[in-house]
């Protein structure tokens, strides 16, 4: 079973990070942005898992980097959502909800990043 490259990962990452969403969006342009990009983040995160479950769950440096540019795409995701709000963009309650509560979760994700991962990225 070939397992998804990094390379793979990368360009789901690219795609899920690519343009944000732009002044002249329409709300449906921006809620349909939002939710191309959430998709794509979960098809990059399920990359990254099966990575680490060939790898016995077992961090190394790639592994980490991996885990570190999901983290950086939720982030962009979640100040797209906030800049879609801000221009009064009404979006799906459960999606709403999610995103909503996502910047402290996503603190609190990254922290335990810098201690899980932060030995292994040290040269």
């Amino acid at each position: 079973m070939a397992f998804p490259t990094p390379r793979l990962l990368a360009a789901l990452l690219i795609s899920a990070t690519g343009a944000s969403a732009s002044a002249q969006a329409s709300d449906g342009d921006c809620v349909a942005e939002v939710q191309t990009k959430w998709e794509n983040i979960d098809r990059a995160q399920d990359a990254q898992r099966t990575r680490e479950m060939a790898n016995d769950l077992q961090l190394n440096r790639e592994l980490c980097q991996g885990r570190l540019d999901l983290l950086d795409a939720r982030f962009s995701l979640v100040d797209d959502f906030e800049a879609c709000r801000r221009k009064g963009v009404e979006f799906p309650a459960r999606m709403a909800r999610t995103l909503s509560d996502a910047s402290d979760r996503l603190t609190d994700k990254k922290a335990a990043w810098i201690r899980t991962c932060g030995p292994q990225m040290k040269d």
